[in-house]
């Protein structure tokens, strides 16, 4: 067990913008435990359908829940994922970026360190990426029809509202050079 405090890498934006992409070359890079988010979303879909408010509100509470014994537990590392929209309304009554404000309140009350990382890019290349056959193995949106449905419906162009936060168009940028920009901002 590590004295040293526990970086948290909180990686947000649309779907298919690269967020599990870039955060599992940054894992293998840093050696920091990746968390992304269809490990909690589909454990708790194997027994709650999307849309049960329970289910739903389990999912936020098991990803507070893990970070907070990860920081407790003071690893050197931990990287998140989530599509972030600024207007989605949780069965709380509470949005996205009460979810990205309480990360980070819960990284600070326990000694870490806490990073926001914004991907974005542009809707073309989102739908392009969105078909990738890579986006099959987690149950992600797949088709342009559904993402298409999504953008109009979720805002994922605002950045949450967090102290420390990196903004990354990586619309013409490898992964690595993505990469490469989150290790100098969370050196």
């Amino acid at each position: 067990m590590s004295m040293s405090k526990t970086k948290v890498v909180f990686i947000y934006g649309a779907p298919a913008v690269g967020k599990l992409t870039t955060a599992k070359i940054l894992a293998e890079k840093t050696g920091y435990k990746l968390v992304h988010n269809h490990l909690t979303t589909d454990l708790v879909r194997a027994v709650f359908d999307r849309g049960n408010s329970k289910g739903d509100m389990y999912i936020v509470k098991l990803r507070f829940e893990m970070l907070e014994v990860a920081l407790v537990e003071r690893v050197v590392g931990y990287i998140m994922t989530a599509a972030h929209a600024h207007n989605y309304i949780y069965p709380n009554g509470e949005s996205d970026e009460w979810f990205a404000k309480e990360l980070e309140a819960i990284t600070e009350k326990n000694g870490g360190e806490f990073y926001g990382i914004n991907l974005v890019t542009n809707t073309e290349t989102l739908l392009q990426r969105v078909v990738q056959p890579s986006r099959h193995d987690w149950g992600k949106i797949s088709s342009t029809e559904t993402l298409k449905d999504t953008l109009q419906r979720n805002d994922y162009m605002k950045t949450a509202p967090l102290k420390n936060n990196l903004v990354i168009d990586n619309t013409e940028l490898t992964v690595e050079t993505v990469v490469d920009k989150i290790t100098a901002f969370i050196a």
